[in-house]
């Protein structure tokens, strides 16, 4: 089982869709969220930050330290980065607002392709692969991640 959160950023300008990958850790784990605009306040060589595409997400050490077992991870040396690559911290999707991107653009391709079943499967097929190439291209971990893995 896994949970989801949505957070605003230090600044309040950005909402992120955090991913509690097998219900682990929750909320209570995360100190701050930065988006690019106010992340540059924070030292993202931190062990309790993990950085991504300009995005950085700070966790509490503590806490992590607490459940570093569950997570099959070290407590005197757990990272934020370790975290957040293992997925028990990160984004739904690939990016911090992947989720909410993914459905506005997914609808405007279902009604622009609306009535003909065939454009509309390889329209969707076309997004889906363009987005993708698009996330590894721009550096985002997940989708790096998943390249790696394939």
């Amino acid at each position: 089982m896994c949970q989801m959160y949505r957070r605003a950023c230090a600044c309040g300008q950005k909402t992120a869709e955090i991913f509690f990958g097998n219900m682990i850790l929750d909320q209570v784990s995360i100190v701050e969220l930065y988006c690019p605009e106010c992340s540059a306040t924070v030292d993202a060589g931190s062990d309790s930050i993990a950085e991504d595409n300009g995005w950085a997400l700070e966790l509490d050490r503590e806490v992590l330290a607490v459940f570093a077992p569950r997570m099959q991870l070290d407590a005197d040396s757990i990272t934020a980065d370790q975290v957040f690559d293992g997925d028990f911290i990160t984004w739904v999707g690939f990016t911090p607002e992947d989720n909410q991107l993914r459905a506005t653009e997914r609808e405007e391709i279902m009604e622009r392709t609306k009535g003909d079943t065939r454009e509309q499967f390889m329209a969707l097929k076309k997004w889906a692969m363009d987005r993708e190439k698009r996330f590894i291209s721009e550096g985002w971990r997940k989708a790096l991640k998943a390249l790696k893995a394939a």
